[in-house]
């Protein structure tokens, strides 16, 4: 495929890709992105890895023990308030939950709690109460042995015991806290939604999805939830809906074996998306149901661990494909920009840069219009006054604050020469021209006031240039 082919191919996506990593484990059961979208973390046969997604460096971890603790088969960050430490926690195959922070002196991420939970069946789904305070973090814990726990990790990192329910017929896959610290389960073999209540871990309410329940995400603030029926699409629940009827079924490629993948919402619940065994990740319409995007993460093969997190206005999407044999794990990432990001207004010293290309541009544009409407509307002695306005001001464009200078004064000298009582045609309109200069100034203040501070040198040239 030539390079123009590739580009054309590249822009006709939403998502744009970001970066690939690897990781030296033969599979990925868990992605979770933290909170402020800076770290990366990866969890399956080979432990958990951590990289710094700006810069695409692998993080310090401490924990070193997968091999007697069990595959990793759940992660996820735990982050109380924007300017608190984010924790990373994660289960493990040997029913091991494990907290990581990292360390504020050597930026490595350590152990701060490690326990062995109930008889040490596989932790299938973790999930944490974002009401909870820094000294008691509410963790909510699903086992391949049909038991929820809600446990507590207070000041002093130990873990305290706040209640543990056995499900009748319920493998939780998915574990989700309601606003009211209720907790959501999603069962695995059976298709059930079950909502527990927060203090005595009674059923408040229960109906089947009527199919297999692959995994399942939760947005709150919308009240609908995702599930990956394991086979030919997602459908979308409503949370309160009293009759468990599907709201929209998103339907994807036919799967040549039935295998759950993860799902989950993006761009603030605008977007479903989810897993494929076909090498893809798909990107759905909500509401419509359109297929926005296909990432593609491989030629072929099952992509069933993903992530998704939203910061400053940015989806970030992370997939995982097994690897062969003994190979190395891919991981991809994905970003696309659902609405403006906020930037600096300070603009760059390089005198190239797009900021300052623009902001010539416009200014080199009201002139050309400015001036293309007087020769137009009053042409008779315009050459004249305008090439020797010209002649005398040209020296003075070097800094943006003299270009806004030398335009406002070749407006006074437009509106006073051609639009004053004298020098007017009989009968000939001037709101036109009024408009275009109060926009004129309009654009010039806001162009200053963007440019920032003048460097000291342009200060100096500026204060000569005044004196002569």
């Amino acid at each position: 495929m030539s390079v123009f082919a590739q580009w054309i191919k590249k822009s006709t996506h939403r998502y744009q890709p970001l970066t690939r990593l690897t990781a030296p484990s033969r599979s990925v059961h868990a992605l979770a992105i933290s909170n402020d979208g800076q770290v990366l973390a990866c969890g399956g046969t080979g432990g958990v890895k951590l990289w710094d997604i700006n810069s695409w460096t692998e993080l310090a971890c401490s924990s070193h023990h997968h091999e007697s603790r069990g595959t990793v088969s759940c992660a996820g960050w735990v982050s109380t308030r924007p300017t608190a430490a984010e924790t990373l926690c994660y289960g493990t195959g040997l029913g091991y939950v494990i907290f990581l922070r990292q360390s504020l002196i050597d930026k490595c991420f350590q152990e701060i709690c490690t326990r062995r939970l109930g008889s040490g069946f596989k932790i299938t789904c973790i999930s944490w109460d974002s009401t909870s305070s820094d000294v008691n973090m509410r963790i909510a814990v699903g086992m391949r042995d049909k038991i929820v726990q809600v446990l507590i990790l207070n000041a002093n990192s130990q873990l305290q015991s706040v209640f543990s329910v056995r499900l009748d017929n319920t493998v939780p896959k998915s574990v989700v806290f309601a606003d009211n610290r209720d907790i959501y389960v999603f069962g695995l073999y059976d298709g059930n939604f079950i909502k527990l209540g927060a203090e005595d871990s009674a059923v408040v309410r229960e109906f089947s999805c009527k199919s297999v329940i692959g995994h399942a995400a939760v947005n709150q603030k919308r009240g609908l939830f995702i599930v990956d029926n394991a086979t030919d699409s997602f459908t979308l629940y409503c949370l309160e809906n009293e009759g468990g009827e599907p709201i929209w079924t998103f339907m994807t490629a036919v799967p040549s074996l039935s295998v759950p993948k993860q799902v989950a919402f993006g761009e603030e619940g605008k977007v479903v998306t989810g897993g494929s065994d076909n090498g893809s990740v798909y990107v759905f319409d909500r509401k419509t149901g359109e297929l926005l995007d296909t990432l593609h993460h491989a030629d072929g093969g099952l992509v069933q661990t993903i992530a998704t997190r939203d910061t400053n206005s940015r989806c970030t999407i992370a997939s995982a494909w097994p690897a062969l044999g003994r190979g190395n794990t891919m991981i991809k990432l994905w970003v696309y920009d659902y609405a403006p990001r906020k930037t600096s207004k300070t603009p760059s010293s390089d005198p190239w840069s797009l900021w300052r290309v623009l902001m010539v541009l416009t200014q080199v544009a009201i002139l050309l219009s400015m001036s293309v409407l007087l020769v137009v509307n009053y042409k008779d002695g315009f050459f004249s006054e305008a090439v020797g306005w010209s002649v005398d001001q040209v020296h003075q464009y070097t800094t943006p604050i003299t270009r806004a200078k030398a335009a406002d004064e070749f407006t006074r000298c437009a509106i006073d020469k051609y639009l004053n009582t004298e020098g007017r045609k009989e009968g000939h309109p001037n709101n036109d021209i009024v408009m275009l200069c109060e926009l004129a100034g309009k654009l010039m203040e806001l162009a200053i006031e963007a440019s920032g501070d003048l460097d000291e040198d342009e200060r100096q040239e500026e204060a000569v240039n005044n004196i002569v």
